[in-house]
């Protein structure tokens, strides 16, 4: 007989167990529906460090897709549907949409970070992210990025923003070589930003295109690489991106060396073990009749 009790008491305490949560869900469920969303609060997290996106950006988006969260109820907005509205736009890095008790919806997101600029003799102006992410140029946002200038074979529109790596794999074949050179130049800017030697960053990188000799007119030739550094007054001859710690290393020895005065030259660390400096020819004064 207690043992019959027992599993009758069981079963019953059991039984009020599942109807106290069923009741919660549906008491939840319910005020779900009746809570709405009161405001919308963004955060930009890098903001002081570029100005791609404002919170005024962001309500634009939003508009522009027709979402529009504020007064309706909490259950109806899509969350994901803004964080791939935001995520769409080219600065936006990531985005994270939540909705707190009080009825807030609150967006906070990223932004990419440009790690160079290129401005090429064929027109072209755009950022470059160290992901390979190609972005417009905002001429309101002043960035402080090393500058790449010169001649270089682009192969995508003049329009283009978006992953490099994801372009070229839709791409031809003949255009590998383009895309490995500017990966060799984004991993050579990332490396020229974190030496240990100060003396290695670059305000500019020129790019020098050689003939080609001996290649098909269509083909790519990589550039030659002359760097204008951060501090000095004169201009490095570093030849391809290949060898870079080597190159580096004489250019770091040359000028603790301090065997020249630096000022207006030319140091070439483009050939193998070779440091060699080249001064500014002054020019000849002819004397007036």
């Amino acid at each position: 007989m207690n043992k019959t009790w027992k599993i009758v008491g069981t079963t019953i305490f059991w039984c009020v167990v599942v109807a106290y949560f069923v009741c919660a869900l549906l008491l939840r469920a319910r005020n779900e529906r009746e809570r709405r969303v009161e405001s919308i609060e963004i955060v930009v997290r890098d903001a002081d460090q570029r100005g791609f996106i404002t919170p005024e950006k962001v309500l634009s988006l939003l508009a522009e897709e027709g979402i529009a969260p504020v007064g309706k109820s909490v259950d109806s907005v899509d969350l994901a549907a803004i964080n791939r509205t935001i995520e769409a736009y080219c600065f936006t890095s990531r985005s994270l949409a939540y909705i707190d008790y009080e009825g807030t919806l609150t967006i906070e997101l990223s932004q990419r970070a440009p790690l160079l600029r290129v401005i090429t003799d064929e027109g072209y102006d755009f950022y470059l992210t160290a992901g390979g992410y190609v972005l417009p140029v905002e001429p309101s946002v002043s960035l402080n990025l090393p500058i790449v200038t010169g001649s270089l074979e682009v192969p995508f529109g003049k329009s283009f923003e978006g992953n490099l790596r994801e372009w070229f794999s839709e791409g031809e074949k003949k255009y590998r070589e383009n895309y490995n050179f500017l990966s060799k130049l984004i991993n050579f800017v990332i490396y020229l930003e974190t030496p240990e030697w100060e003396g290695g960053r670059c305000v500019q990188i020129n790019l020098v295109s050689p003939k080609k000799k001996g290649s098909k007119a269509d083909s790519f030739v990589e550039p030659h690489i002359e760097l204008v550094p951060l501090t000095g007054d004169y201009l490095v001859e570093f030849g391809k991106l290949d060898e870079v710690e080597e190159k580096m290393y004489r250019w770091r020895r040359f000028v603790e060396a301090k065997v020249v005065d630096m000022k207006g030259g030319t140091l070439s660390v483009e050939y193998d073990g070779q440091a060699v400096w080249k001064p500014t020819k002054e020019k000849k004064k002819t004397k007036k009749k």
